[in-house]
């Protein structure tokens, strides 16, 4: 933080001053990125598109043009440095220096990362058959589990995740998912970080079924982590 900058009041679109708590705020970003999604997946040049490098650059530039508009407070970066070599997909930052609960967030300090994942993962050798949630021994490239490990967002209290599903249904990919959370939480994985409490919760259906936002809470290492827990939102947007 850069304790002698001048402080910035949150710019035009930005949440009322009354609502700049952090949870809050967050919770304002996710609804935003939540109602660019379907917007973003008309976009004619995407018809073709299938890699995830694309999609998530296609998808950063479209927040940060569509945030201009109507959220001009933030910012999207694509792939910003989480710290110890490790890059997060889209990270979302103040435009200027805002002020949470009493303490300064420069333009420099990230205020929400966000991860994006296929479903299904691509078969690879090299990959985890379901890396929305782990890698491969020793890999970290899972989703869930970066957050967990803090390798991603190590010193943020609150994460989003994007799905692309581009097969099988929204309600396939919670069974799914939730299936293997209970199953690192019963095979004691990575000494016992993974909890039985851990299952994603599903809050809405969107946009004729086009997107389902769900919630989880997850226990993470302290340190690398700020914090014990790590509260997730999920946005999955149908691609097929």
């Amino acid at each position: 933080m850069i304790a002698d900058e001048p402080r910035q009041f949150p710019a035009l679109g930005s949440p009322a001053a009354e609502v700049l708590e952090a949870g809050a705020f967050c919770r304002e970003i996710v609804a935003f990125v939540e109602r660019e999604l379907p917007v973003w997946r008309q976009r004619p040049e995407l018809a073709q598109v299938e890699d995830e490098p694309r999609l998530n650059q296609s998808l950063c530039l479209h927040l940060d043009k569509s945030s201009r508009r109507s959220f001009d407070s933030i910012r999207f970066v694509q792939e910003p440095i989480q710290g110890s070599g490790r890059n997060a997909d889209i990270g979302v930052f103040p435009v200027n220096t805002i002020n949470m609960e009493g303490t300064d967030f420069s333009d420099h300090e990230q205020l929400l990362p966000i991860e994006c994942k296929r479903l299904p993962t691509p078969p690879d050798s090299r990959r985890s058959d379901l890396e929305y949630v782990h890698g491969l021994p020793g890999h970290r490239t899972g989703g869930i589990e970066r957050f967990k490990h803090g390798s991603h967002g190590r010193t943020n209290q609150r994460a989003l995740m994007i799905a692309y599903v581009q097969a099988d249904s929204l309600a396939h990919w919670m069974t799914a998912i939730n299936a293997r959370l209970t199953q690192l939480a019963a095979n004691g994985t990575d000494a016992g970080l993974w909890s039985p409490c851990e299952p994603l919760s599903r809050d809405a259906w969107l946009y004729g079924n086009a997107v389902h936002r769900l919630t989880s809470s997850h226990r993470r290492l302290t340190p690398p982590s700020c914090s014990p827990e790590v509260a997730m939102d999920h946005l999955w947007l149908l691609m097929n």
